[in-house]
């Protein structure tokens, strides 16, 4: 098999390096960043990876997955990688491993053995990388760790690199490499770091130019100086730059010997050598990884089960939530699918992602929802995304569901600690003054008030959550039904906290009903709930039109939101109709490029891509949801399980799959394409957030609410009996699930562990 979990390590062993394609991890401290992949492939950033970004890493291009993080071991004429990429003589040996923020590899060939773990740590903003090299007899090997740079402005890089590239410096300070990016008009220069690269051992030579090191017409699989056997001490002050030491080292037989390189950043030279100095300290290494476990333990402990289903139970306890906390980080900025060139935090998107971090760090959920009211106008509306580190100006383009994301978080992050405390703290709105969160999410229901449409639906704006949807509003007159949905599932949450504010919640209330009403009256189309109104007036997913008859999200939604008189049946329909072996599809029947008119259709998208009828695993997760809400277990399992990465991929093969069996794609291709069961944008989507939301808090059905924890549990018999250990509030609660039956655990201040079996 390709890969197996180690678990206990909190680990996925990965036995071949071909995986169909890059299955990568993400490193970080806060500050520095590396994506690495099971082949040593990736990409470093300081910050930000639009304007701070490190090396070269090819998306998209042939050969897979280049450039990387490499150290090529020269054992006489032998020359190999522990990563096995990118040389064409492999190990003998090799496997690989992603854990909590690190990767590691272990190779071995003609006798020498090595181990490369890679990993950033808390002490200093660098990416390190640990080698153990033993070897079974006497050699002299040398070894060449090696990083191709690149122009930090990737996008700038594309398009003047003719000109721009002979701005960059690399060189020699004693044996530390710095390269130093320093071009016209970029952004932000005087935040713009020195990237370094130092070892702990001594170094022979060195190379700063890429094509002194590499050669003509040669790649990474072969540079010259490696085969010729020694660097050639190049420096670099205009041209294609490269990090490249040359280490010559003796093994004795049995001996185990140790190296660490450190390819970091510092604002200055002398910056360069303070750190460089910290991370060359006798235990540097073995603390920084220390630190790195203890912290993911500390981030993991606070919600962990046993269950009878292994595969949840990996998911649940161990890439779940990792995955969910990469995301609540990194937004949907860069993939391996995601250039990294043009997103910067999404409100729409980081709001939702917030809602998974809640229960692991208040602390961090707060910072970045204030972050994202500070792109909230004073009428209530917000910015689509923002650029809080580069400092360009924001996508302002107006979405009927923005704001109403604001609400949900915010509602989230009070019910978790069981105060007002956050909603009186002051954040300024993006176009000026200040005022407290309370009414921050005030102002995103009045937006929504202020802007309703003829039928009495929030208007769809620049469109809403189905972003394709722009095309039915374009005149300013499209309506969402989803979006009143959405609109009426926080209606309820701000209910609550007015009446707790000493505030009229009633009024929200009203609200709430009146356009419960709308959606029952004039949404409902006999066997599901319809999805916008055009322009034109048209009724857009109605069995009435020739096309997109059915849409998942006003199905799911009408239940979530306690709207829909007829969720049940709808949910029905969404079983009937959209339901297949790998997912729901989020639309059926796929459109064709004609729908609604060929001069307004609706998408480009081939049937069964993307928005045009794949498997939207973000919004199955809303389907879970809905069934739990019913009551349904089995078919909240069903709609569940089928979508975890590693059953999801058993099913449709692991080559038509191609992405990682561990953590949670954006979508997969649906039955009406010829590549059904392809997932694809994994890592950075809403899946990560809300299938974490679907799994604990409604089927294992452990929620937060003002007074304690409220247990409503939806469970298959497959799951049962389960085992959860939640901290709350200060508290650890150990709980145990036999029955699917609702109970309620008032928080007691001032306790530590409690103990509950339902």
């Amino acid at each position: 098999m390709t890969y197996q979990f180690n678990n206990q390590a909190r680990e996925i062993e990965i036995n071949k390096y071909s995986t169909p394609t890059p299955w990568m991890n993400y490193l970080s401290n806060g500050t520095f960043h590396t994506m690495i992949s099971q082949a040593g492939g990736g990409v470093a950033f300081y910050r930000s990876p639009q304007i701070w970004r490190i090396n070269h890493y090819r998306f998209f291009h042939l050969p897979t997955d280049r450039s990387g993080f490499y150290t090529y071991i020269k054992d006489g004429g032998d020359v190999w990688c522990p990563t096995n990429e990118p040389c064409k003589t492999k190990p003998e040996t090799w496997k690989a491993a992603h854990g909590m923020g690190y990767t590691r590899f272990e190779a071995g060939r003609n006798g020498v053995h090595a181990v490369a773990t890679y990993f950033v740590g808390k002490y200093e903003n660098a990416l390190i990388w640990n080698l153990k090299l033993k070897s079974e007899t006497d050699k002299k090997i040398t070894l060449f760790p090696y990083v191709e740079l690149g122009m930090m402005e990737f996008m700038r890089e594309l398009q003047w690199q003719c000109y721009n590239k002979h701005q960059l410096s690399a060189y020699a300070i004693d044996d530390v490499l710095v390269y130093r990016y320093g071009v016209e008009t970029q952004p932000k220069p005087e935040e713009t770091p020195l990237v370094y690269f130092a070892a702990d051992v001594p170094v022979t030579a060195f190379d700063c130019d890429r094509d002194e090191f590499v050669g003509a017409y040669r790649s990474e699989e072969n540079p010259q100086n490696v085969e010729a056997g020694g660097c050639t001490n190049s420096t670099l002050y205009g041209g294609d730059p490269c990090f490249a030491l040359q280490i010559d080292l003796e093994l004795k037989a049995g001996e185990e010997r140790e190296v660490n390189i450190f390819l970091g950043t510092a604002m200055t030279e002398e910056e360069i050598k303070r750190c460089v100095s910290h991370c060359r300290e006798k235990g540097f290494v073995e603390t920084s990884y220390a630190a790195l476990s203890a912290q993911w333990a500390d981030f993991l402990r606070k919600f962990q089960c046993e269950l009878p289903d292994a595969d949840v139970q990996t998911m649940v306890n161990i890439w779940n939530p990792y995955q969910a906390e990469r995301n609540f980080q990194f937004s949907r900025n860069i993939s391996y699918y995601a250039t990294g060139t043009f997103r910067g935090v999404g409100v729409r998107d980081t709001a939702q992602d917030i809602l998974a971090m809640v229960p692991f760090d208040l602390c961090r959920a707060k910072d970045k929802l204030n972050l994202l009211l500070g792109q909230q106008y004073r009428d209530g509306h917000c910015n689509h995304y923002c650029f809080p580190i580069e400092g360009w100006e924001p996508l302002a383009r107006i979405h009927s569901d923005n704001h109403l994301w604001l609400v949900m978080a915010a509602y989230h992050i009070v019910m978790e600690e069981g105060t007002l405390d956050y909603l009186e703290e002051a954040v300024d709105f993006y176009d000026g003054g200040s005022a407290t969160v309370w009414e921050h999410i005030k102002k995103s229901i009045d937006f929504t008030m202020a802007n309703l449409g003829e039928q009495g639906f929030p208007l769809m704006l620049a469109s809403d959550w189905n972003d394709m949807l722009y095309k039915v509003c374009r005149e300013g007159k499209g309506e969402s039904i989803w979006t009143s949905m959405q609109f009426g599932t926080v209606l309820h949450q701000i209910a609550e906290l007015a009446d707790r504010m000493g505030e009229n919640g009633q009024k929200y209330l009203d609200i709430y009903e009146a356009q419960k009403k709308l959606v029952n009256e004039k949404a409902w189309d006999g066997a599901w709930y319809r999805r916008c109104i055009t322009d034109d007036g048209t009724f857009i997913g109605s069995a009435a039109e020739p096309q997109a008859k059915i849409w998942l999200n006003t199905q799911s939604w009408s239940v979530i939101s306690g709207m829909g008189a007829y969720g049940k049946a709808a949910m029905d329909s969404v079983k009937q109709y959209l339901d297949t072996d790998l997912g729901i599809k989020k639309i059926h029947p796929s459109m064709m490029t004609d729908y609604p008119t060929k001069e307004g259709n609706l998408t480009c998208y081939n049937k069964g891509c993307g928005e045009n009828g794949s498997v939207f695993c973000h919004a199955n997760t809303w389907a879970i949801i809905a069934e739990c809400l019913l009551k349904r277990p089995e078919r909240a399992y069903k709609y569940y399980h089928q979508l975890l990465p590693m059953v999801a991929q058993a099913k449709a093969g692991e080559w038509r799959y191609k992405a990682e069996p561990y953590v949670y794609s954006s979508n997969i291709f649906g039955p009406e394409s010829d590549k059904f069961g392809l997932a694809n944008v994994s890592w950075l989507t809403g899946t990560a957030a809300w299938m974490y939301l679907a799994v604990t808090q409604y089927m294992l059905g452990i929620r937060p609410n003002w007074d304690g924890l409220e247990i409503d549990p939806c469970l298959t018999a497959q799951m049962l009996p389960a085992k959860v250990t939640r901290v709350f509030r200060g508290c650890t609660y150990h709980i145990t699930i036999t029955k699917n039956e609702r109970a309620f655990i008032p928080h007691e201040t001032g306790r530590e562990e409690f103990e509950i079996t339902i």
